[in-house]
C-alpha cells in the first residue's frame, strides 16, 4: 500500500435502513503506514457544527490488526471504539451536544487484506447509555492512491 490512501465507510442501522439501499457514506483522503503488523490509517472528518459556525474537524486514527479494529476520533467528537468478535468494549462517547456511554458488541469482523486495498466488514451491537439502540454494520474500504 501506498502512503495516500481513499477510505469509503458506510454504515448502515438495521432497524433503520436496508443494508444494501441506505445507510450513510463518507469519503476522505489520509495516510497509511504499517507498524509491525498493524495497518494504521489517518484522516480528518470535516462536519459542521449543529449551532451554524464554522465546520468542525474529527481526527480519526483506524488501527487494523488480524483479528481486531479500532477506532479513535478526537476533536470536535471524541470516542475509543474496539471492535473483536464476541468482545463487548463501552467508552465514552463525546459530540458537541453531550456525552453518551456507548458499547459496542461485536459480532462479526471480516478483514480482506490486498495488495492495495484492505476491506473490512464489521457487525455490532450499539448501546447508548446501556440500553441497546441498533445492530450495525459498518463497511470501510481502504484504496492505495
Amino acid at each position: 500500500m501506498k502512503s495516500k490512501v481513499l477510505i469509503t465507510i458506510k454504515g448502515v442501522q438495521h432497524e433503520f435502513e436496508d443494508i444494501y439501499g441506505s445507510g450513510i457514506q463518507t469519503i476522505q483522503q489520509g495516510t497509511y503506514k504499517q507498524v509491525s503488523d498493524k495497518h494504521i490509517i489517518t484522516y480528518d472528518e470535516i462536519t459542521e457544527d449543529i449551532n451554524g459556525g464554522s465546520p468542525l474537524t474529527i481526527k480519526n486514527m483506524l488501527k487494523i490488526c488480524s483479528d481486531s479494529v479500532s477506532l479513535t476520533k478526537r476533536g470536535a467528537t471524541a470516542a475509543d471504539m474496539f471492535f473483536k468478535e464476541g468482545y463487548y468494549h463501552s467508552g465514552m462517547y463525546e459530540t458537541p451536544s453531550g456525552t453518551l456511554q456507548a458499547g459496542f458488541i461485536t459480532s462479526k469482523l471480516i478483514i480482506i487484506e490486498k495488495e492495495d486495498s484492505i476491506d473490512l466488514q464489521i457487525e455490532y451491537g450499539l448501546e447508548l447509555n446501556y440500553s441497546h439502540v441498533s445492530d450495525c454494520t459498518i463497511f470501510i474500504n481502504i484504496l492505495s492512491l
